[in-house]
Order: C-alpha cells, then structure tokens, then sequence
C-alpha cells in the first residue's frame, strides 16, 4: 500500500495503473478499493494523538498526518480498513511493529507505537517522512542509471538486514520506497523502505492471512506467491528486480489488461530482452535482471549477490564514461583532492618489485651488521692479548723499581752541614735493611696486574726519599754500629684496583 506521501504537491497524486496492494482470495479478479466510509477526520483521537489530515490510501488501510497532543510530536498514524477486520488476524499490525523494530535498519521507517481505536481496529504511529515515492518520481522522468543503482543498493541494504533477521517484505514495489532529502549526499536522496504489514516472519508459526488467501501486488508478484506456495528471501529478489527493470528500461517486464493475465505471465512468460530496450546497456545488467526474474527461487541470485553485481555496473558505467570523456560522478562526501603538480612523477613499483627491493635491503643490512659485529670481535681479542703481554713485560721492571725505592741508600759518613738537620728530622730509629723490602715487594707483586705502573705524569716527579735515623754519637765507634731491627717505610706501598703497583699513592 501507499504508506505516506508528504510534501507540496504529493498528498493526492497517485499513479493510476492498478499497481495496488492486492488482499484477495483464490480465484477472484483484482478487487478495486471502495471509497472509505471509516475515514478519520481531522482533530480525530488515537490515544494521544491528534488526526491533522489524510496523507494516502492504499488496500489495507490508511495513513494519516497526527500530532501528539502533550508534547507536540509530529508522525503517521496508520489504520486499517473497516472492511477487512473480519479476515484480519488483529495481530498483523502488531507483527508488522515488531518486524520493523526487529530489523532496525536506517533504509526502514521507524515504528514506534501500536493501539486500538474505539471501533477496535488496530493502528501503528511512525516517523513521519517528507518527500515523495519512487513512484511519484519515476512518473516525473526518466532516472538515470547512477541514481537507479544508488536507490536499488539502499533497498538492498535494507532487505538484507530484514533477511538476516528472517524476515521477508512480500510486498515490494516502486510505492513503497519512500525518497527523502539525504544531507550526506543532496543529489541521492535517502531511500526508505515501507509497509511491512504483510511481511512474512520465515519458521513463524502463527499464521496471519487467511487459508487460500493471495497477498502482494501483481505487477511485482513472485512465481511462487501466484501458485500460493511458501515465500522466501528469494522472493525479494524477484520483486526488486521487476523493480530494477521498470526503472532501469521504463516498462515492466509483463504488461496486460487484468491481474490474472500478469500473473499467469510471471508464471509462465519471458520478459522481453533488456537490450530491445536499451541498446547500449551493459551486459552484466542484463544478465543480472534476467538472473532476478528467474522463475525458480533456487536460480535468482542473493540479494548480496545483487549488491556486488550493482556495484560491478556502476563501474563498468563509470568506465564508459572515462573513455568517452565524460566525468565521472563523484561519490558522495569525497574529500578534495590535491591540484596535480607540474613535476615528473615517479614510476610505480609493483607489488613483486617492491617486496623484493626491500627484502634485499635487508639482506644487506644483515651481511654489514653481520661483519660489524665480528670486527669488533677481533679488535677486543687484541687489546686483551696486548694489555697481557704488556703487563707481563713490565712486571719484573715494576718489581725492581720499587725494591730499590724502598731499600736504603748505602752508608756513608754525615757531613757536618748535614747532621744538625739530620737529627732534626729523623727519628732515632736505625735503617731497615734491603732484604725485608725485597721480600715486601715480591708479595706484592705477586698479582697479574695488567697496566705498565707509571702513569702519564708521573715519572717527572723525583722519588720518594726515605729518612733513616743515623747511630748515636758516643755510643760506639762508627765502625761498628749496633743492630737495630728492620724499620717499615713511613708509607705503605699501595695496589691500583685493576693489580697495578702503584708507590705513588
């Protein structure tokens, strides 16, 4: 059914071509829809809501324009007709609520409320949509092939997110797709689909039409819908594609004078050849609308399949287009690109040229790392190896410089000038002998030591000098002195933390 036409100029047009919802049983021709006797009128309640005027009627009901009287809510009210409430299980609007919030898909109209009026019949309140259906713009003039594909992928959008929720519409046409104002996009407008009262919950057990009855609208009735047999997601696509090839080629694949004969042509009829119809249209189309319009389900493709195929045509349109010269559209929120700079541009690697480029990069990074490392190596080996035959030279030198530092000077006689001083400074100790410095020395350096003792500045400076204390005066003869026990030096001979002497610490 027509589910809401809003907008100047839209609220009482209405394509005459018979193309209505159909409710009927077995064997009877297309019903008309009588005039409506229990038609709302305005400032009408439904529950809360306020009736402000009719906006369409179509085979199961009416939609209305109503505002919320507490808070101002502006929305559709959707009513079914009086008529059909004796076959009517109450519960399809309902079902129909339940589906659409079941799927919750941005190309589906919201449902947000369910009730009954005071003469029982069920309703539901929706968004409310302003602009026009696709039938309505179809009527205007011919879309071009880019707007059709971008419309039927949205559509696609939606009916594959009402498949993976097992829910099949049944009733797809160009009147209920609603086309409203995109503002990611104002050249596409934003597709909605609607009227889901008669869609089909799959592996439900409740049944909501009557044995033997026919739902659907011929026009775009599926095979199995005509036979009465059980719906399926292919069914859809079925539908969509009558729907694709009406907008596509401006006629519907099976034209005649009753809706008996159209059904029996959708069983049994082939449709006339897409290129009788568009001669330069692209043959992947083709194959793709007659592929939809396959009479067994099992033989259409998926509607993911549909997508894929759409987008494969747009660019095969898209194509054409650079070759003939054409601009091609540009796709919606497309960022803008860089002006082309005057320079010569570099060649592109391939992917096989790039890879093995920097895999032998990387070979060489290795192979340099590699000797890097080794050289290191053998520059470490030799400074030790040095540093220890350099410490195995100096060792005895080192030893022999420090024994004759330490031992004492051989005797001799004071002079007279240096005897007051003498006895000033030295103490009255008698000198060590060289034997027990000797031995000092060799503990000593007993150590590995790995350095050559004197450092850098050190051998300008004079020795060390050690004061030994002279033999008294009166006590014996100079030629005999007395014994005295060995003296240790006045400071400790010290070893460097790496086993280097050092005296001069």
């Amino acid at each position: 059914m027509q589910f809401a036409r809003l907008g100047h100029g839209t609220t009482g047009a209405r394509r005459d071509t018979g193309m209505k919802t159909m409710v009927s049983t077995a064997g009877t021709g297309a019903p008309g829809i009588p005039e409506c006797p229990d038609l709302l009128q305005p400032g009408a309640k439904a529950g809360p809501w306020r009736v402000e005027r009719d906006l369409g009627r179509g085979g199961m009901g009416t939609v209305y324009a109503v505002v919320h009287d507490e808070i101002g809510k502006r929305a559709a009210l959707k009513v079914v007709h009086q008529r059909l409430m004796p076959g009517l299980n109450a519960d399809r609007m309902l079902v129909e609520a339940k589906v659409v919030n079941q799927v919750g898909h941005p190309n589906i109209v919201d449902i947000f409320e369910t009730g009954r009026l005071a003469d029982g019949r069920p309703y539901i309140v929706m968004e409310r949509l302003c602009g026009q259906s696709l039938a309505v713009r179809a009527d205007e003039g011919k879309l071009l092939p880019d707007l059709v594909i971008a419309i039927v992928l949205q559509v696609c959008d939606a009916l594959i997110a009402a498949h993976a929720a097992g829910v099949v519409h049944r009733d797809l046409k160009l009147d209920n797709v609603f086309l409203i104002d995109n503002p990611d996009d104002p050249a596409t407008p934003k597709a909605k689909v609607l009227d889901w009262g008669i869609a089909k919950v799959i592996h439900h057990e409740v049944k909501h039409t009557v044995e033997g009855q026919l739902v659907g609208t011929p026009q775009y009735l599926s095979p199995e819908q005509a036979r009465g047999q059980a719906v399926s997601p292919e069914t859809d696509v079925y539908s969509l594609g009558v729907m694709a090839y009406e907008l596509f080629l401006e006629q519907l694949p099976f034209e005649a004078e009753t809706a008996a004969e159209v059904m029996a042509m959708h069983l049994r009829a082939t449709p006339p050849p897409p290129c009788d119809l568009w001669p330069d249209i692209p043959p992947e189309l083709q194959d793709l609308l007659l592929a939809m319009l396959a009479k067994q389900p099992d033989r259409r493709p998926t509607m993911i399949d549909v997508a894929h195929r759409l987008e494969a045509v747009r660019a095969e349109l898209d194509r054409r287009r650079r070759a003939n010269g054409v601009p091609c559209p540009a796709p919606a929120a497309q960022a803008p690109q860089p002006a082309p700079s005057s320079a010569p541009s570099r060649p592109k690697l391939t992917e096989t040229e790039l890879f093995g480029w920097r895999s032998e990069t990387r070979r060489w990074q290795y192979a340099i790392g590699g000797l890097a490392l080794a050289l290191s190596g053998v520059l470490f080996y030799i400074s030790r190896v040095g540093d220890r035959a350099a410490s195995a030279a100096t060792a005895p030198i080192a030893a022999t410089a420090m024994a004759a530092m330490i031992a004492p000077p051989p005797s001799a006689a004071p002079s007279r000038d240096e005897a007051p001083d003498r006895d000033r400074k030295a103490p009255a100790t008698a000198a060590a002998p060289a034997e027990p410095a000797q031995a000092l020395v060799a503990s000593t350096v007993a150590a590995p030591v790995s350095r050559v003792a004197l450092r850098p500045g050190r051998s300008e400076r004079a020795p060390a000098t050690v004061h030994h204390a002279s033999p008294p005066r009166a006590s014996a003869p100079p030629s005999a002195p007395a014994p005295s026990p060995p003296v240790s030096p006045r400071r400790r001979a010290k070893v460097d933390p790496d086993g280097t002497l050092d005296v001069y610490r």
